[in-house]
């Protein structure tokens, strides 16, 4: 089972999106995997169900910054490194998925409870999540494998 097949698993069992990404890297960030988990946490349902980012994509920027971020603001070209890959993730994900924002891929108000409860009613936590998850993971790694 590749990463991404891994990620939508972790979904469907009962991890947020971006968590669902980070534990499926985790074993190559360095960083425990409980405290990658916890730190994805807040990312779900597009930053705590606020439908912003879809949370997949967050994971997956952040397995980003962890293997390709910068830690001296002026390395210029790291910095620059990290925001292409990014942008070709997000970019990626959007063409792939029709957008980015949770909101916009569930089509919820996500202030409305009652929307909430209609999609995770709907099958789409357990359904349409993990193939979003699984998406975000495959960009990854393809981006990973580049150069």
């Amino acid at each position: 089972m590749d990463r991404s097949d891994q990620a939508a698993e972790h979904m469907r069992g009962g991890w947020n999106c971006a968590q669902s990404v980070v534990k499926a890297f985790s074993a190559e960030l360095g960083v425990e995997e409980e405290a990658v988990v916890r730190m994805a946490a807040s990312f779900g349902g597009g930053m705590a169900r606020n439908g912003y980012v879809c949370g997949a994509v967050s994971g997956a920027a952040i397995v980003l910054g962890a293997r390709c971020g910068f830690s001296d603001p002026a390395d210029t070209e790291a910095r620059t490194k990290n925001v292409a890959k990014v942008n070709a993730l997000i970019e990626k994900f959007q063409k792939e998925n029709g957008a980015v924002l949770c909101r916009e891929l569930l089509s919820i108000d996500p202030k409305n409870p009652e929307d909430w409860k209609r999609v995770g009613e709907a099958g789409a936590f357990a359904n349409k999540c993990p193939l979003f998850v699984q998406s975000a993971a495959k960009i990854l790694e393809e981006i990973l494998a580049e150069k």
